[in-house]
Protein backbone atom coordinates (compact mmCIF):
# COMPACT_ATOMS: atom_id res chain seq x y z
CA UNK A 1 0.00 0.00 0.00
CA UNK A 2 3.10 2.36 0.75
CA UNK A 3 4.19 1.92 -2.70
CA UNK A 4 0.73 2.94 -4.43
CA UNK A 5 0.96 6.33 -2.25
CA UNK A 6 4.58 6.75 -3.33
CA UNK A 7 3.88 6.14 -6.95
CA UNK A 8 0.43 8.43 -6.38
CA UNK A 9 3.24 11.15 -5.15
CA UNK A 10 5.50 10.84 -7.79
CA UNK A 11 2.75 11.82 -10.12
CA UNK A 12 1.41 14.62 -8.58
CA UNK A 13 5.06 15.99 -7.69
CA UNK A 14 5.96 15.31 -11.52
CA UNK A 15 3.20 17.74 -13.17
CA UNK A 16 4.30 21.49 -13.20
CA UNK A 17 2.79 24.10 -11.81
CA UNK A 18 4.93 26.98 -12.44
CA UNK A 19 3.42 30.06 -14.20
CA UNK A 20 6.31 30.67 -16.26
CA UNK A 21 9.24 28.91 -19.02
CA UNK A 22 12.70 28.16 -17.72
CA UNK A 23 14.94 29.07 -20.95
CA UNK A 24 18.55 27.99 -19.98
CA UNK A 25 21.30 29.12 -23.04
CA UNK A 26 24.94 28.54 -22.88
CA UNK A 27 28.06 29.44 -24.75
CA UNK A 28 31.86 27.88 -25.03
CA UNK A 29 34.12 30.41 -25.34
CA UNK A 30 38.26 29.62 -25.66
CA UNK A 31 39.33 31.59 -22.54
CA UNK A 32 35.75 31.91 -20.07
CA UNK A 33 35.24 28.25 -20.53
CA UNK A 34 31.18 27.45 -20.37
CA UNK A 35 29.34 29.96 -19.60
CA UNK A 36 25.21 29.17 -19.07
CA UNK A 37 22.67 31.81 -18.14
CA UNK A 38 18.96 30.56 -17.11
CA UNK A 39 16.34 33.33 -17.76
CA UNK A 40 12.66 32.84 -16.84
CA UNK A 41 9.97 33.74 -19.70
CA UNK A 42 6.64 34.42 -18.54
CA UNK A 43 3.22 33.09 -19.49
CA UNK A 44 1.87 35.43 -22.57
CA UNK A 45 -1.16 37.82 -21.13
CA UNK A 46 -4.59 35.92 -21.55
CA UNK A 47 -7.02 37.17 -24.20
CA UNK A 48 -10.49 37.17 -22.81
CA UNK A 49 -12.15 37.59 -26.46
CA UNK A 50 -9.48 34.94 -28.73
CA UNK A 51 -10.49 32.46 -25.25
CA UNK A 52 -14.42 33.00 -25.62
CA UNK A 53 -13.90 32.19 -29.49
CA UNK A 54 -12.39 29.56 -28.65
CA UNK A 55 -14.90 28.22 -26.56
CA UNK A 56 -17.75 29.04 -28.86
CA UNK A 57 -15.70 26.76 -32.03
CA UNK A 58 -15.21 23.66 -29.53
CA UNK A 59 -18.98 24.16 -27.99
CA UNK A 60 -20.09 23.93 -32.04
CA UNK A 61 -17.70 21.29 -33.34
CA UNK A 62 -19.24 19.49 -30.47
CA UNK A 63 -22.69 19.99 -31.27
CA UNK A 64 -21.81 18.82 -34.67
CA UNK A 65 -20.75 15.92 -33.60
CA UNK A 66 -23.39 14.89 -31.45
CA UNK A 67 -25.91 15.99 -34.04
CA UNK A 68 -24.47 13.28 -36.21
CA UNK A 69 -23.37 10.56 -34.27
CA UNK A 70 -26.51 10.93 -31.63
CA UNK A 71 -24.88 8.88 -28.92
CA UNK A 72 -26.80 7.30 -26.26
CA UNK A 73 -26.09 5.90 -22.61
CA UNK A 74 -26.75 2.06 -22.00
CA UNK A 75 -25.27 0.15 -19.06
CA UNK A 76 -23.40 -3.31 -19.42
CA UNK A 77 -24.35 -5.65 -16.95
CA UNK A 78 -21.96 -4.79 -14.54
CA UNK A 79 -23.40 -1.10 -14.25
CA UNK A 80 -20.73 -0.01 -16.63
CA UNK A 81 -21.66 2.85 -18.13
CA UNK A 82 -21.41 2.22 -22.42
CA UNK A 83 -22.45 5.00 -25.08
CA UNK A 84 -23.85 3.68 -28.49
CA UNK A 85 -23.88 5.79 -31.59
CA UNK A 86 -26.20 6.02 -34.57
CA UNK A 87 -23.34 5.85 -36.86
CA UNK A 88 -20.10 3.64 -37.53
CA UNK A 89 -16.78 5.66 -36.64
CA UNK A 90 -18.18 7.98 -34.13
CA UNK A 91 -16.10 6.20 -31.24
CA UNK A 92 -12.99 7.54 -32.67
CA UNK A 93 -14.25 11.00 -33.29
CA UNK A 94 -15.31 10.95 -36.44
CA UNK A 95 -18.26 13.68 -37.29
CA UNK A 96 -19.28 13.94 -40.78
Amino acid sequence: MKILYAIAALVLLSSSAQAWQVVERCTSSKFYGRVCTTSYLDDPARNAAQEQEDEKARRASIEKWEAFCKPKRTYDDEGVTRLTYARKGCEFGRSE
